[in-house]
């Protein structure tokens, strides 16, 4: 699979953002996709023309959107910005709240949806400097807390200290939940045990932040975007560390997996995005479409299209094949 440029939205440009994009997350599909920035605001955008459009512009998100996801559904997105608010709120005709989670300063960062169905929602979210990740379920009221689950413990050595947690990523099964922390912890729960720890150190690899993670369509592989400019391929179920992918030139960012499973992207302050084939474990394109770090990437539900974002304020849409 290579990817192929179609879209961009950047400065100058109507409905653009005004500042860095930190997040992007796609609408089951390929019409549509959402943004999130430094200047405090989320957009929704459609792809169906030949130029990408700003169909809404959501506000209320202060100091900085940093983690954006959608249910499956497409009817719910949920943020995680600055002032330490997660938010969920409507991408159909409705596009209010829905929901609001209000925690301390620098007590959230990454958020994902879990189990989505029309009586709930699941939402996890990374605990930050609480070091831990904590899942939500809400029901037409506000949200509840229904898990806190610890990282594992840290190192003796002393080495390990920011126990920051920077990321969370449910499985597809919406079995595991997985985190990533400050200090290179990567940790995974089973939902389905109560969120007991599936590998009481963790997944070993990296001592540096990790940025990011996603499974893969199976749910028994996980991959990791980390500070130490590699991005980890593990077994989930033996914690084992399968590859370290490197080639890019400065932190990894962002790792996204395609729908298949068969590529999976990364995105760098290198300002490049990588695409790398997992059963060769080789790298396959790098694409130089930004001019800044990238700071998030992701692939479509059906899998023909590519989007990232970046400092540069650029949104770029790809296809591929």
């Amino acid at each position: 699979m290579r990817a192929t440029t179609l879209q961009k939205a950047g400065p100058g440009k109507d409905g653009a953002h005004e500042e860095g994009l930190w997040a992007v997350s796609w609408l089951p599909g390929h019409s549509q996709l959402i943004t999130g920035s430094v200047d405090e605001t989320v957009k929704l955008w459609s792809t169906a023309d030949d130029e990408l459009k700003c169909s809404h512009t959501y506000t209320g998100q202060a100091l900085g959107v940093v983690s954006l996801d959608v249910d499956p559904s497409g009817r719910y997105a949920v943020s995680s910005s600055l002032d330490s608010t997660v938010r969920v709120f409507g991408l159909d005709e409705d596009k209010s709240v829905k929901h609001l989670i209000e925690r301390q300063p620098t007590e959230t960062w990454g958020t994902a949806f879990g189990t989505v169905t029309p009586d709930s929602t699941q939402i996890a979210v990374a605990g930050g400097s609480k070091g831990q990740a904590f899942v939500y379920k809400g029901s037409g009221e506000e949200p509840a807390q229904e898990l806190a689950l610890d990282l594992p413990q840290a190192e003796a050595s002393g080495a390990r200290k920011e126990r920051f947690v920077l990321c969370v990523a449910f499985s597809p099964d919406r079995q595991l939940l997985a985190a990533g922390a400050m200090d290179g912890s990567v940790a995974v729960w089973d939902l389905a045990a109560g969120g007991q720890l599936l590998h009481i150190g963790g997944l070993k690899g990296h001592h540096k932040p990790v940025r990011s993670l996603a499974f893969t369509p199976d749910s028994k592989l996980l991959l990791t975007a980390c500070d130490d400019m590699h991005a980890n391929l593990y077994d989930v179920h033996q914690g084992a560390l399968i590859d370290a992918f490197s080639g890019h030139e400065s932190w990894v960012l962002d790792v996204a997996v395609h729908p298949e499973g068969a590529v999976f992207a990364t995105a760098s302050s290198d300002a490049k995005v990588k695409l790398w084939e997992l059963s060769s474990r080789s790298l396959v394109q790098t694409i130089s479409e930004h001019t800044d770090q990238v700071w998030s990437c992701a692939f479509s539900s059906d899998g023909s299209r590519l989007a990232s974002v970046g400092d540069d304020k650029q949104l770029v849409v790809y296809s591929v094949a």
